[in-house]
């Protein structure tokens, strides 16, 4: 049989993660599948899990040791944010971060290197959504911060 091959990797992946990222009942169902997974296959680690779900093996650790803790699954479940929720979603992010390595210009943007107004002006093009020039400056600081 014929390996399928699947058009737009890459886009489809990141519809997958916005799609995880923005819905809690599509979050506790990742987590359950990476424990079921974990539980049912003794081969498989944290960091084999990981790299499989994109997610970090820290993460999976803490899973499995609530789990472990409390003796349910509920324990998976997200707790709702405190505070406004963020306009652009993660994976939004970290595409904005490759960009902000590049110079503004390759991206049809003007000036030397990434500020707030131009940074401003390609969100508003790319993702269609409106941040203020101070918003996208606090943006640049914290994606461009060595962590």
């Amino acid at each position: 049989m014929k390996q399928l091959v699947m058009e737009n990797r890459n886009k489809i992946a990141s519809q997958i993660r916005g799609y995880l990222e923005k819905n809690s009942e599509a979050k506790f169902i990742h987590r359950l599948q990476v424990i079921l997974m974990y539980a049912n296959s003794e081969d498989k680690s944290c960091d084999s899990l990981g790299a499989m779900f994109g997610n970090s093996p820290r993460s999976i650790s803490n899973w499995i040791k609530k789990v472990n803790q409390t003796g349910h699954i509920e324990s998976l479940r997200s707790k709702p944010p405190s505070g406004r929720p963020s306009r652009l979603m993660r994976f939004q992010k970290e595409e904005i971060k490759k960009v902000l390595r590049e110079d503004p210009e390759k991206r049809g943007m003007q000036g030397k290197q990434w500020n707030g107004r131009n940074l401003s002006s390609y969100i508003s093009q790319h993702y269609g959504i409106a941040l203020k020039v101070r918003s996208c400056q606090r943006l640049i600081h914290e994606l461009t911060a060595i962590k």
